[in-house]
């Protein structure tokens, strides 16, 4: 299902780069940390079909290493549920960007720890619903 080859536009390359100086964490570490957190807050999607003008090439085994087929079944369960039907560079490449976003305040490692932690203690603050009586 993946291409052997993921094109990256260079805004989001440098993007990326930028975090890595912050966090010590390399580039595709932190491109399956944007995936998942587009995966986890996008409610409607909308895929980038513009292909960018400079790229840059990632291979499909550095960026998503041993958890491929993973990163593939979700990506398929997303443009399933979403009903889009792009090319799975654009749906990769847009999710990338979106997580990214999200990952603009990105100081320290320690930041990114609490992209995660707040989501779950929000999670858990939430009223659960009483069973009707």
């Amino acid at each position: 299902m993946f291409p052997a080859r993921i094109q990256l536009s260079k805004k989001t390359w440098d993007r990326l780069q930028y975090l890595q100086t912050r966090t010590r964490l390399t580039p595709n570490v932190l491109a399956r940390t944007a995936i998942s957190l587009a995966f986890r807050d996008t409610l409607t999607a909308t895929v980038n079909q513009q292909k960018p003008i400079q790229i840059h090439v990632i291979n499909r085994d550095v960026l998503f290493g041993d958890q491929q087929q993973a990163y593939a079944t979700l990506v398929k369960q997303f443009c399933t549920e979403q009903k889009i039907d792009a090319d799975i560079q654009d749906v990769i490449r847009s999710l990338i960007d979106a997580g990214l976003h999200k990952m603009g305040h990105i100081k320290s490692p320690l930041d990114m720890k609490n992209l995660f932690i707040s989501k779950i203690k929000d999670d858990h603050s939430k009223p659960k619903s009483k069973p009707y009586a």
